[in-house]
């Protein structure tokens, strides 16, 4: 039966365990259909979870084919120092969020507006593509809070599900020191 919820993409939408076969290299996108990934690396687009994706700014460009699997319908650049991305036909929403990634870069005014609108996407069908630069610091950051706010898990748990879909993340201490209070803030709710 698991192996059915992975293809159909049935889960609670505070699941703590995301549905993810890396055996077969599928991951669910929104609406129930499934994509299967060839690879998860610094210049690809890494579904994370129905109706969220993350890479770094080129991998939108580079990666065309998963980009056009997942027709996200939203972008977020969480790379204040590149310019407005140009966007793919399917977006009908963008946001910016002007952040530097550095350990003392404050996320926290964003956290809950990010992961809204993501949220939000994911509700009215969509799907939401997040990037920074290279799509291991910044725009994880707040793919761990997603996770940690709307599924429901622990930031550890996040991270690990998160590193799966895309190995190659790496979070600075600053934004881990962040997301622990986070998940307070949400665990207290």
């Amino acid at each position: 039966m698991a192996s059915t919820a992975i293809l159909l993409g049935r889960y609670s939408s505070r699941s703590a365990d995301l549905p993810h076969d890396r055996r077969n290299n599928r991951v669910p996108v929104n609406g129930g259909s499934t994509i299967v990934l060839d690879r998860s690396d610094l210049f690809s687009v890494s579904p994370i979870c129905p109706g969220l994706a993350l890479c770094g700014a080129l991998s939108i460009y580079t990666d065309k084919e998963t980009v056009a699997a997942l027709r996200p319908t939203c972008l977020i650049n969480c790379a204040g120092e590149l310019p407005d991305t140009p966007l793919p036909d399917t977006v009908h929403r963008y946001h910016k969020v002007p952040v530097a990634d550095t350990p003392v870069t404050d996320l926290g005014p964003h956290m809950d507006t990010v992961t809204d609108l993501i949220h939000q996407e994911y509700i009215s069908g969509g799907t939401t593509i997040i990037h920074c630069a290279a799509g291991v610091s910044r725009s994880a950051a707040f793919c761990i809070a997603y996770l940690i706010k709307y599924r429901g898990m622990t930031m550890n748990n996040a991270y690990r599900h998160i590193a799966k879909c895309r190995p190659c993340i790496n979070p600075n201490t600053g934004f881990i020191s962040q997301l622990i209070e986070f998940e307070e803030k949400y665990r207290e709710e």
